[in-house]
């Protein structure tokens, strides 16, 4: 087979070619599992498999066109449920990665743990590499940071990054290699792995620089200068840990503002309850007021059309409050 991305590849093949290229590679993955398949089964793929070279030179087979295709169907609907919790894709991808003829393989069954790898292995150069120079030691690990300057502080700054990006590789490829070994791994989320490798860089160059050391040494149970490279190894383990951090930061501050900003309101809450609870006592001595000057007249006169206006005077008064 061509050396080519295989992902790319196998992402431009028709369905047809798809559906028996996936019937084959489960059919191989399931039966060297010791898992029982139907010889039925193995005789429906086989059957549409012809071994003719195609017209680019490609060794993959070419399947018969003119066959029905639901033999070939319930095969793969039948395979898969063999193979669960394995997905097909998976499957053929690795099917289709051991046959490259890639100088790297040997690093990994896939491209991304290959190329997770590589980042792993520079990492650990840069690591290692700066370790032993003259700019880091015990007693400048533990300065701060940011009161270095020149070569001590960029060299200090590169060590940070190397000790994150062990941590972010470290736990790229431990979630990729969970995902490859029970036969799970998706190509299409390839991109969200070097998306947290970026950020786990970023979270452990953080905490690495913002974090005092003394903050978390106080009882003297890591040795001296040790803190600030393990912050960086956890950050770029674990982004969440920076996030988690900020998240803290954020709620502290919010915190201070929000217990003045509360009682701000509550007072002026409660000012607006008696304001209002005022104007219902004066709305109600008018009206009683009002009442009783409506009892005098019934009692004092006889013309009931003033007695009506009087009513309505009262009933405007209500409806339409000065």
């Amino acid at each position: 087979m061509t050396n080519k991305n295989t992902y790319s590849s196998y992402n431009h093949l028709d369905l047809r070619n798809q559906i028996y290229l996936e019937c084959k590679s489960m059919a191989k993955y399931a039966m060297e599992k010791g898992k029982a398949v139907p010889a039925n089964t193995i005789k429906n793929i086989e059957a549409f498999e012809d071994y003719s070279q195609t017209r680019d030179g490609d060794d993959s087979p070419h399947i018969q066109r003119d066959m029905d295709i639901d033999t070939l169907v319930d095969a793969h609907d039948l395979l898969a449920r063999i193979i669960d919790p394995a997905i097909p894709q998976t499957i053929l991808l690795l099917d289709r990665e051991q046959k490259t003829g890639s100088a790297l393989k040997f690093l990994g069954p896939v491209s991304l743990v290959r190329q997770l790898m590589l980042a792993a292995i520079f990492s650990l150069l840069i690591f290692i590499g700066l370790m032993a120079s003259p700019f880091i030691n015990g007693d400048t690990l533990a300065e701060d940071v940011l009161y270095a300057n020149g070569a001590n502080q960029l060299a200090r700054l590169i060590f940070y990054i190397g000790a994150a990006g062990l941590g972010a590789s470290f736990a790229a490829l431990y979630k990729a290699n969970d995902f490859i070994s029970k036969g799970t791994y998706d190509p299409s989320y390839q991109t969200s792995y070097w998306i947290r490798f970026s950020l786990g860089i970023i979270a452990g160059l953080l905490l690495a620089v913002l974090i005092s050391e003394q903050s978390i040494q106080s009882d003297g149970v890591l040795s001296k200068g040790v803190a600030r490279p393990l912050l960086a190894i956890l950050g770029g383990f674990s982004a969440d840990l920076l996030y988690a951090f900020l998240i803290r930061m954020v709620e502290t501050f919010k915190s201070l503002f929000e217990s003045s900003t509360q009682n701000i309101l509550d007072a002026k809450a409660i000012e607006a309850k008696a304001n209002l609870a005022g104007l219902e006592v004066e709305g109600r001595m008018k009206l009683a007021q009002s009442l009783m000057q409506m009892q005098q007249q019934i009692g004092s006169e006889d013309d009931p059309e003033q007695v009506k206006q009087q009513i309505n005077e009262i009933l405007q008064d209500l409806m339409h409050p000065k």
